[in-house]
Order: C-alpha cells, then sequence, then structure tokens
C-alpha cells in the first residue's frame, strides 16, 4: 500500500465516527455511515420485480458467489448486500462498498453475457486491498482497539463489541500490533 495510506485510514475513520457521534470503540452500524454517505442499501429482496429464480439464484442456491455490489443509477448510489450471509459478514460486505466510494475508486467493468449474465470483467487488486484495509478500520479503529482491549481481552468478546467476524477481529489484532503493545503493557511491574 502506499505510504501514509494506513495512518490516513485511521485518521479517516475517527473523522467519520466523530460525524457520527461514535466514540473510537463504539459499534459503527454500517447502514448509518450509508445514510451519512446518502447511498441507499437494499437486500435482494428489496430489488423491485426480481424474478422468484433469481433471488433463490442469489441467496439459497449460490450465496457465496457474491458478498455485496454498489451500482450508481443517475445520482443515486445503491448498494445491494447478502442477505444470506451472517450479520457480521453484511456488516463487513457493506462497509467495503463504502470504502469503495470513500476512496473514490471508480467502477469495474461489467458485461452482459449472452445468457443474460451479469460479468465483472475487472478487479483491480490495488483498489479491492485499500477498501479491505479501510472498511477494517472503520469498523476496528486502533485507538478503540486499545481502549476496548483494556477491558475485554477476549477475542471472542471484542468481536462481539465491535460486531465483526473473529477473523476480522484476529487479522485487525495482529496487524495493528495492539496485542503485543497490551501485552507488554500488563506485563510490566506497576509503580505505586
Amino acid at each position: 500500500m502506499r505510504r501514509g495510506f494506513k495512518a490516513w485510514c485511521e485518521n479517516t475513520a475517527a473523522e467519520y465516527r466523530s460525524a457520527l457521534g461514535l466514540g473510537q470503540d463504539d459499534r459503527l452500524d454500517p447502514e448509518s455511515l450509508a445514510a451519512h454517505l446518502d447511498v441507499r442499501v437494499w437486500r435482494p429482496e428489496d430489488v423491485p420485480e426480481l424474478p422468484e429464480t433469481s433471488l433463490q439464484q442469489l441467496t439459497i442456491h449460490d450465496p457465496e458467489s457474491w458478498s455485496a455490489v454498489t451500482l450508481q443509477i443517475g445520482d443515486t448510489s445503491l448498494s445491494i448486500v447478502n442477505s444470506a450471509h451472517p450479520e457480521t459478514r453484511q456488516r463487513s460486505s457493506l462497509t467495503h462498498e463504502l470504502a469503495h466510494l470513500i476512496l473514490d475508486h471508480g467502477p469495474g467493468r461489467i458485461d452482459l453475457s449472452p445468457a443474460g449474465h451479469l460479468l465483472l470483467n475487472s478487479f483491480e487488486k490495488e483498489q479491492e486491498d485499500e477498501a479491505d484495509w479501510l472498511s477494517a478500520t472503520l469498523l476496528v479503529p486502533r485507538a478503540g482497539l486499545q481502549t476496548a482491549y483494556r477491558s475485554i481481552r477476549a477475542p471472542r468478546s471484542l468481536a462481539n463489541h465491535f460486531g465483526v467476524s473473529l477473523d476480522m477481529l484476529n487479522w485487525r489484532l495482529r496487524m495493528t500490533g495492539v496485542t503485543k503493545q497490551m501485552r507488554r503493557a500488563f506485563s510490566r511491574p506497576r509503580k505505586l
């Protein structure tokens, strides 16, 4: 990632949390962030006139083929999130889509197959990595993780506190170095 990007993400997460009236260790509601960004959020069930066979394909037969997508329709941004996924994954997927918008990433190219299927024909790894990092930082900022870790040390409890999966929480603990930092702080003898 480009130099300074991770620090920029921490600062940006703090700014958005402040705008939403949240502290660094509060749980972020991605739908509130979407409303703040003027992004409409739907689930497949909300799509008007979506054929039942398509709904079943997206949510029952092949729900692992997609997580979320953001469309630009005129002046409106619309994120559609896979309702078949666990709540923590839906929160992460929506925040990832919002991160793309915050980062002003251009849309991917989508083509229509001869059978009428939408095909994503471009995928920029750097943009995906940036959106992954920013979305994780929005959900679990380093400063908030440090604060919460002081009273909640069990990873599963921390994950529940932030409303993220255990995998994401553990990844943030590793990537931010908070676990090592806090272990050192707790192992030092206290001065009286």
